[in-house]
């Protein structure tokens, strides 16, 4: 449930900056004179984004087994083009697990997870320990990206700043990633983006994950 409430914000919030982007890019009424003067197309400097892909995730952290999985990471962006070659944003990424386990001092497992939902279970009592929960491994901080041939073309980029686990636990520390993509323009206002990467989080005392991935990112202009 927590995952589906994620996704969907996620959709419903780029598709609010899509619908604003292509606003602001009518600027031109439909009956304008046909030999009214050119005006000369504004600079599109800021953009946002969504992006959505796989991981494969090695854990290391306090109650979770010691394991290795693929999972969904989610991704929402924005940022400015200081030039055509650099741009600067922020970035929140998420990879996200269901997990379980069989009593209240045993660690989580991504193999117990409920395979499927329960139509007619009854709501779970108050208190007790938890059986069945999503562990979300998050990344919170700056993003720069550089794109050596131009706008568009290959980039390569990172991110570092504050590293988040919720659902298992709730623990931080330092997280950062490193990317290598290829980006092209579909239209004036929109890009579309293939992209791979490795991310790393480190919470202390030995505690760590890594995850190499690869995602599709879709980027709105303003």
């Amino acid at each position: 449930m927590r995952i589906s409430l994620i996704v969907a914000s996620k959709l419903a919030l780029l598709a609010t900056l899509v619908t604003a982007s292509t606003a602001s890019a009518a600027d031109v009424p439909a009956d304008a004179p046909a030999d009214a003067p050119i005006v000369p197309e504004k600079p599109r400097l800021f953009h946002v984004g969504i992006s959505g892909g796989v991981a494969y995730h090695t854990v290391r952290v306090p109650m979770v087994i010691p394991t290795e999985y693929a999972a969904a990471t989610l991704g929402l962006h924005a940022g400015y083009n200081v030039t055509e070659r650099l741009s600067i944003g922020f970035e929140v990424t998420t990879i996200e697990k269901n997990m379980g386990r069989n009593g209240p001092f045993q660690s989580f497992d991504p193999g117990l997870a409920p395979q499927a939902g329960c139509n007619n279970c009854e709501p779970p009592p108050f208190g007790g320990w938890v059986k069945n929960t999503t562990a979300v491994f998050g990344t919170l901080g700056p993003r720069v990206e550089f794109s050596p041939f131009g706008k568009d073309g290959l980039y390569l980029g990172a991110t570092a700043g504050l590293a988040f686990l919720w659902g298992v636990d709730s623990i931080y520390g330092f997280g950062g990633a490193g990317r290598v993509g290829y980006r092209v323009r579909i239209a004036d206002i929109l890009g579309l983006a293939l992209e791979a990467g490795a991310q790393a989080q480190a919470f202390g005392s030995g505690a760590y994950t890594a995850a190499p991935y690869g995602m599709v990112l879709f980027r709105p202009y303003f």
